[in-house]
């Protein structure tokens, strides 16, 4: 770790499960929500697009709340070892709701929300949280416990949002180079000729 930087633990420096009082108290129990099914949640996809709208009613009594800019992290095996997360944004109203099965965190000022998608999407993190899990075969959950006391370093801002943008830009050049790498016609195009 640089110097400068502080290690925090996730409950230090994010809310997590935001309460559901929030959209109640923002919105009319008619007002639509997005409400997003579990299958949109990607692996090695940032940023989460709502597709689905429903009424506040319908879902604010069953589903996880969660607003524009919170991560979301799968907590039920194999989704968190595969890495189920994403930063949520347009949503209708800029709210949404969705299954039980995720945890939901808001970071606070210090932390730039795409940072704390890229420590939460570390292999070393979800290799040790599944170490943690707890529960039945098949419907083992990372703790709590592992959730909130996890350390995460926390440089200042602008060297988060530095490092976020030199990781976006080698993340979108393999995003580019994996089609083209299984293109034959695309690899024999671009390879130096052998005659």
């Amino acid at each position: 770790m640089k110097a400068g930087w502080k290690n925090k633990t996730l409950v230090e420096v994010c809310q997590i499960k935001p309460p559901k009082s929030e959209a109640r108290r923002l919105l009319a129990g008619t007002d639509l929500v997005s409400f997003v099914p579990i299958e949109y949640l990607g692996i090695d996809q940032k940023n989460l697009v709502p597709i689905q709208a429903k009424p506040l009613t319908e879902v604010v009594g069953s589903y996880t709340y969660f607003a524009d800019g919170d991560v979301l992290l799968a907590k039920i095996t194999p989704c968190f070892e595969n890495g189920k997360l994403g930063i949520v944004a347009n949503l209708t109203n800029g709210i949404g709701f969705r299954l039980s099965e995720y945890i939901v965190f808001r970071p606070d000022k210090s932390v730039d929300k795409e940072w704390l998608y890229y420590l939460l999407s570390r292999e070393s993190f979800r290799t040790e949280g599944a170490a943690r899990m707890s529960g039945a075969v098949g419907h083992k959950r990372v703790s709590k416990e592992f959730i909130e006391t996890y350390p995460i370093p926390v440089p200042p801002l602008p060297e988060q949002q530095r490092i976020v943008g030199i990781l976006d830009e080698a993340f979108d050049g393999i995003a580019t180079a994996k089609p083209n790498a299984s293109n034959p016609s695309t690899s024999k195009s671009s390879s130096p000729s052998t005659h």
